[in-house]
């Protein structure tokens, strides 16, 4: 069907009402609910959900769809004898012109915040092309015109789907930071009210099945998936702070500087002397809080600190030998017992004199493992750090920082060959 476009209501109206549907069906969440998921991702899905995909014209892709003839009214061309009152019928030639976008087709109806006063062509939208009607005499048929007149649309389309960008724009880059102050303030007031009934002291009987919960009505279809959730009774739980986890990882960093300044000492260590080092450094700092080669029901970690016998804090040392046996350090690292907020660190020690190319390709590895969800900072000189969920084990977060650390390399070291070059997804 066709219509005239840019003409429905305006950015900042539609913008607004799908930023405040989203953040009401956050403010009517289950409080449990909001308190077992990991708000990563939820803040992911939320985000998704207000996020729009702006319009993008292919103007200079445009081509003839469809050619055919038609009647002509010309009794208002002054350039024609016709009198006043009569009506004046030639024959002509129909041009369909289609158009390439991308982006939601819902917009073609909304008027950007900047926009023309003298109207836009009418239309026809369909899922991936736009069509504009052009009709001419034949008896008058000017190449020349007939250009410029589809150009002068074209352009005029054009020009309104860049305004109309603009406000997309300013709308995807606030309303992120609404939707995580809504989940925090949701968050908090879920904390205060679980922390009050419990004070009660009074027993609660739980339901057998889980609540569900309504999905949002959402302007497109929406990639990513509402987070699970485990079944059982949220109950508070120890979190290393993030000032303390921030201290263990500047503790660990400087261990750069030492093996800097002892490359005698540093160049033929296997990982457990190594660790040694790193775990001197922490018990210096934490009273032996840091055990080294504790065992539990996955196996064992290198470097951990433990509440009421869980992993808080858990670091994995490995020499970098390659893409396969850095996935299978991850794996390690995410086979421990941990708390809902627990903290990480994979150290790899690096003999190969190529940093950044083996800090791209554990950032490459990290980013194509199932349970990212975020990556909160990559750093091609320095660290990164990336949020992990696992699938057996819903909204618990699972919080990973790599460092690289070049170890110094003697005329007898053997350089480890790296095993793959490719990160499969």
């Amino acid at each position: 069907m066709k219509f005239y476009p840019f003409n429905d209501g305006d950015t900042f109206a539609t913008f607004r009402n799908i930023t405040g549907k989203v953040t009401q069906e956050i403010q009517s969440l289950d409080n449990e609910y909001v308190l077992k998921a990991s708000i990563t991702e939820l803040e992911n899905y939320y985000i998704n959900n207000v996020t729009i995909n702006p319009l993008i014209l292919h103007s200079d892709q445009y081509y003839i769809e469809n050619q055919s003839g038609t009647d002509i009214d010309v009794s208002h061309d002054f350039r024609r004898a016709v009198f006043p009152g009569e009506r004046a019928i030639v024959r002509g030639t129909r041009l369909d012109i289609a158009v390439p976008y991308e982006g939601e087709n819902i917009l073609w109806k909304i008027r950007p915040s900047t926009f023309s006063v003298s109207g836009y062509p009418e239309i026809e939208v369909r899922d991936d092309t736009i069509v504009i009607t052009i009709s001419f005499p034949d008896d008058s048929a000017s190449p020349e015109s007939l250009k410029a007149d589809i150009n002068r649309k074209i352009t005029s389309l054009a020009e309104a789907v860049r305004h109309l960008s603009h406000d997309v724009d300013n709308h995807n880059n606030t309303a992120p930071q609404l939707i995580k102050s809504a989940l925090l303030q949701k968050r908090q007031l879920a904390e205060s009210t679980t922390g009050v009934v419990s004070a009660l002291g009074i027993p609660i009987k739980r339901r057998e099945k889980p609540l569900s919960y309504t999905a949002p009505i959402k302007h497109r279809e929406s990639p990513v998936s509402k987070p699970r959730v485990q079944t059982e009774t949220y109950k508070p739980e120890p979190v290393l702070s993030e000032d303390e986890y921030q201290h263990i990882l500047e503790v660990m960093r400087s261990m750069s500087l030492v093996i800097e300044r002892n490359p005698a000492a540093f160049s033929s260590l296997d990982e457990e002397a190594i660790r040694t080092h790193f775990l001197l450094q922490l018990n210096g700092h934490y009273n032996g809080t840091a055990i080294g080669e504790t065992f539990n029901a996955s196996g064992k970690t290198d470097i951990l600190i433990r509440v009421d016998n869980r992993n808080i804090f858990i670091a994995e040392c490995k020499f970098w030998r390659g893409v396969k046996t850095f996935n299978e350090a991850i794996d390690q690292l995410l086979g421990y017992l941990s708390w809902r907020d627990t903290k990480c660190a994979l150290l790899v020690f690096n003999k190969t004199k190529d940093s950044s190319s083996i800090r791209q390709k554990m950032h490459d590895t990290m980013t194509a493992r199932p349970e990212h969800k975020k990556t909160v900072l990559f750093n091609p000189h320095g660290d990164a750090r990336y949020i992990f969920v696992k699938e057996a084990d819903p909204g618990r977060e699972i919080i990973i920082t790599t460092q690289l650390y070049d170890m110094p390399i003697t005329d007898n070291s053997v350089t480890q060959a790296d095993d793959s070059t490719s990160v499969k997804g």
